[in-house]
């Protein structure tokens, strides 16, 4: 690598990955000679591999210890890799929590600044190089009870995946303000409903779901459970629509005479992960949900995105959540290697969202690993 030369940083899809790390320990003398010839071809042309958390999760999740083994061993034996900076100023390589935190301070600093010139600003401070050996390090010094962690995250991503796209409440096209003027229902048809809920959701999870999720019914009665002991703590209130609106951070102001329960609902989660955000950037509450909306923040807008334009598949795996994450990427590397969907998604999301391709650079797809070599010696286009 020409150190005198600006790098250009390339953050590849963790399957890529996988594919590079197997060949790269494989007894096959030409699967070995495809994984050397691909590394040395890509430090031949100045390309420096980008990876964050996201990356680690995935290639550290498989079931197969021996894969796990032989993709540590490819990570450890990169001699100069980038990585997304921690948020919180240790050793560990950043996530998607690190960046948004990171443009969060930046927006709260400048409020002034739009999305694209928070993406400039904090750019230049994003990343960090060092070797591979120092990023896995950490993770092996507590690999027992991270390998444990990783498992369960893998379970819960495949809930969250699936809920979130299931339609099961069927209310998110209903007015906000009709719901506060309306009449409250009494707990028996409340509970009804609720059964209405489970039994849609629980076919939803059974026939789209991540196929590695085993109990649909189970799945769906905890969360609904979790729905009714909230939603009947609201009743001893004078107004539960309102009490629902401030347990999830939501102030009257927020809404209007069109805003509706579908509204509501991504800014409710959008002011949780906000609300996740501040524990490492402590920024005064009020005066943040006040400065720093969705639409300043890049990776939030580019997460949206992909999720709002990313093609409905046959089944909602829970990986989507980490292509989500793993997307972000977009606006800090280079390029940026994603699956054929997400690829689909930031087509149709530089056509529909204003601004949006001043904050993703070079976004391609590869089937394997062989074809990023010919891609990335191309012009791009």
């Amino acid at each position: 690598m020409n150190l005198l030369i600006k790098p250009r940083f390339v953050a590849l899809d963790s399957s890529h990955l996988g594919d590079i790390a197997r060949d790269h320990a494989s007894i096959d003398s030409d699967r070995r000679r495809a994984a050397r010839d691909f590394q040395r071809a890509f430090d031949a042309g100045n390309n420096v591999l980008l990876l964050c958390w996201h990356h680690i999760q995935e290639l550290l999740s498989h079931q197969d210890e021996r894969v796990i083994v032989e993709r540590i061993a490819y990570l450890k034996s990169l001699p100069f890799v980038a990585s997304i900076r921690s948020a919180r100023e240790d050793d560990i390589i950043g996530g998607i929590i690190d960046v948004l935190s990171i443009e969060v301070r930046a927006a709260f600093s400048t409020p002034a600044m739009d999305a694209a010139e928070i993406r400039r600003a904090v750019a230049p401070g994003l990343l960090r190089v060092g070797r591979g050996v120092e990023i896995i390090r950490a993770f092996l010094e507590v690999w027992p009870l991270l390998k444990s962690e990783l498992t369960q995250r893998q379970e819960r991503d495949r809930e969250i995946v699936a809920i979130s796209r299931s339609g099961f409440a069927e209310v998110s096209h209903l007015k906000v303000v009709d719901l506060l003027r309306g009449k409250l229902r009494p707990p028996e048809e409340i509970l009804q409903r609720l059964g209405g809920m489970h039994d849609a959701l629980s076919q939803d999870i059974k026939t789209r779901g991540d196929r590695r999720l085993s109990n649909a019914e189970g799945v769906s009665a905890t969360f609904l459970e979790a729905v009714r002991r909230f939603g009947m703590d609201t009743l001893s209130h004078k107004n539960p629509g309102l009490q629902i609106l401030e347990a999830n951070g939501i102030d009257v102001s927020d809404i209007d005479e069109n805003t509706t329960v579908g509204d509501v609902g991504t800014l409710a989660v959008f002011r949780a992960k906000l609300r996740v955000i501040n524990q490492i950037t402590r920024l005064p509450w009020g005066e943040l949900k006040a400065t720093v909306p969705a639409r300043r923040l890049p990776s939030q807008i580019i997460q949206s995105s992909v999720d709002r334009f990313r093609p409905d598949g046959k089944e909602w795996k829970g990986s989507d959540l980490n292509d989500t994450h793993l997307s972000c990427l977009a606006a800090y590397a280079d390029v940026t290697y994603v699956d054929k969907r997400t690829h689909e998604a930031f087509r149709m999301a530089r056509d529909k969202i204003p601004g949006f391709t001043a904050l993703v650079h070079r976004v391609e797809k590869a089937g394997h690993y062989s074809k990023i070599r010919e891609q990335l010696i191309e012009p791009e286009i």
